[in-house]
């Protein structure tokens, strides 16, 4: 089956959750929405392809798992930093912004670590190089960017590219 497929027949399922009526409306509702949403994007993210039902997603469910644990301690970590910034009676920070070289190559794979890095307090994903191998984060503390550098290559790229290339 087709990604695309996949993806118009799911779209009309969650609208229908999300709506609260399971209608014959909502149904054609959901499948409209879906295509005015996912055709637009279907190049970025290569929805033509062919997916085996049996693909090795499966396969990947543990890493995703790990991936979501190690986000959501990372979240809490930089919490904690940026909660030190910000009770400290004089804060002081030098913010700026680092280059990040990263390895994925996948569309889906730097918008895995682009929102990570986004998502973690104190960091900001700003931009991304012409041929996708370097990330620009903004950094509330930059005062070393090598340890901004290997944090985001070891904790949290890692187990991007485990879970989602």
């Amino acid at each position: 089956m087709k990604r695309r497929t996949i993806t118009y027949m799911a779209l009309p399922v969650i609208w229908c959750l999300v709506s609260g009526q399971i209608t014959l409306g909502s149904v054609l509702l959901g499948l409209i929405f879906g295509v005015v949403v996912v055709a637009p994007f279907s190049e970025l993210y290569r929805l033509d392809e062919v997916v085996h039902p049996t693909g090795d997603w499966i396969s990947k469910i543990p890493k995703k798992l790990m991936y979501f644990y190690v986000l959501i301690k990372e979240i809490i970590k930089a919490n904690i930093v940026v909660a030190k910034i910000v009770i400290k009676p004089k804060i002081d920070i030098k913010p700026g912004i680092i280059a990040v070289p990263i390895r994925t190559k996948t569309n889906i794979g730097i918008t895995g670590i682009a929102n990570t890095i986004t998502l973690t307090p104190g960091t900001l994903t700003v931009d991304i190089s012409d041929d996708k191998s370097v990330l620009y984060v903004h950094s509330i503390d930059a005062t070393d960017p090598q340890g901004v550098r290997d944090s985001i290559r070891d904790d949290l790229e890692h187990y991007v590219l485990e879970a989602f290339e």
